[in-house]
């Protein structure tokens, strides 16, 4: 007969036992009998995949705008005779110099000036340059230097070929050109330089692949005399402020002083190169302004920038493509008894793990690297409204969904509207 305590015991550790397996999650990717179709409500269009709103960097989620780095390279046009512009050495420490002065000003990104007594938020600028040359060649440092004397100037006032807008040097000299931004340095002709009638002014232009940079050359080696007597020096933190602005335009953003910029937190300026008498009393900082301080960008230029890496073509192909290399690391992790909702597409560098009692609603597109996972704790719920998860990289696929299920609990997958489930290992 057994022992009435030993009995209790084993009853006792029996139940421990059946519980510990009861709870043991068994994995296995996801197929179509796990996803329930829901098409009880009608379609509500918000659109919110091309609002500007969904991708204003969130300080408390900065996984949903990370940090991006845009490939350039820069091309010096000399003359006939390797003349009128930087020779090699000066113009790779210029040109090494303004990258580090334009990063550094996009990462103290500045309080705006206008309006008066404003509450602009000042929040992080989620980009940053990376110098490329050809990694196939490895004497290719990404700083180019041509001759040509029909190509190393603009005349400014021309309504013909030789004007800001001019893409014949790019045509001409453009390389890599759907992978990184090729940045021209060109001068004013020599003979308008002479002119007392000609403004020889640092200009510019940016056209998505292209941005080409006027005049910093003669500038930077001739500094300006005021009427006072006083030295004007120009140097390359005075350039990466125009080619931060410049580029502002490759990655989607207008003058701030136009009718409508597409954000509301950009007000018009009074034209006020600096401060000065009235109407100059406050003048504008913002980089997509003329003016001499380039150091401010608002939330609304910001998440423009960022819904525009996000987008097929574009400012996109300029980025280096790091959400095709899995980082475990950079997993992503919705935690357990949170409801989240993502209105934008998202980049996801490394696995996206839902928790217990969490909820991900997911509305617009979501690119997983090549050998990733979304992984559903048994008690999670992952819906997709209408949304497309792929890979966005040209090789490789992402594994699928993986469900974790107990005796008593499994994940919930509800699908709505025209869900797009693509290049995955184990599809669904």
């Amino acid at each position: 007969m057994i022992p009435k305590k030993l009995l209790v015991f084993s009853i006792f550790f029996l139940f421990i036992a059946l519980s510990i397996n009861a709870q043991k999650a068994e994995e296995r990717f996801a197929t179509s009998a796990d996803i329930f179709q829901d098409t009880s409500s009608k379609k509500i269009s918000s659109n919110s995949c091309s609002k500007i709103a969904s991708y204003i960097p969130d300080t408390l989620n900065r996984y949903l705008t990370p940090m991006r780095t845009v490939r350039i390279n820069f091309h010096v046009i000399q003359d006939g005779k390797g003349e009128n512009n930087f020779n090699e050495v000066e113009g790779r420490k210029f040109l090494h110099d303004m990258i580090e002065n334009a990063n550094q000003r996009l990462a103290n990104n500045a309080k705006m000036h206008l309006p008066k007594d404003n509450a602009t938020a000042v929040i992080p600028i989620p980009y940053r340059y990376v110098l490329t040359g050809d990694k196939n060649n490895p004497s290719d440092d990404g700083i180019y230097f041509h001759k040509n004397d029909t190509l190393f100037a603009m005349n400014k006032k021309s309504k013909k070929k030789d004007n800001v807008y001019d893409r014949r040097q790019y045509d001409t000299y453009g390389v890599q050109k759907q992978k990184v931004i090729n940045i021209f340095l060109i001068e004013h002709y020599p003979d308008s330089i002479a002119s007392t009638t000609y403004k020889a002014s640092s200009d510019g232009v940016g056209t998505g692949s292209w941005v080409k940079l006027v005049g910093s050359y003669n500038l930077w080696k001739h500094p300006t005399i005021t009427a006072k007597g006083d030295t004007m020096y120009f140097g390359s933190w005075n350039v990466a402020g125009l080619m931060n602005h410049e580029l502002g335009h490759c990655f989607g953003l207008s003058h701030t002083w136009n009718t409508d910029d597409g954000c509301d937190d950009t007000p018009k300026s009074p034209g006020c190169w600096n401060f000065g008498p009235p109407p100059c009393e406050i003048c504008s900082n913002n980089v997509m302004d003329y003016n001499a301080f380039t150091n401010a960008l608002t939330p609304c230029q910001i998440g423009k920038a960022c819904m525009n890496f996000l987008r097929d073509k574009g400012a996109r192909d300029y980025l280096v493509p790091d959400w095709c290399l899995y980082t475990k690391e950079k997993s992503i992790t919705i935690s357990e008894g949170s409801q989240t909702q993502w209105n934008g597409s998202v980049d996801v560098f490394g696995d996206l793990i839902i928790e217990n009692n969490a909820t991900l609603t997911i509305s617009c597109i979501v690119s997983m690297p090549p050998g990733s996972r979304i992984i559903l704790s048994p008690k999670a719920t992952l819906i997709l409204n209408g949304c497309t998860i792929t890979s966005r990289c040209e090789n490789g696929q992402w594994d699928g969904i993986v469900i974790k299920s107990t005796r008593r609990s499994q994940p919930n997958i509800i699908s709505k509207y025209k869900t797009k489930l693509e290049k995955a290992v184990h599809p669904i």
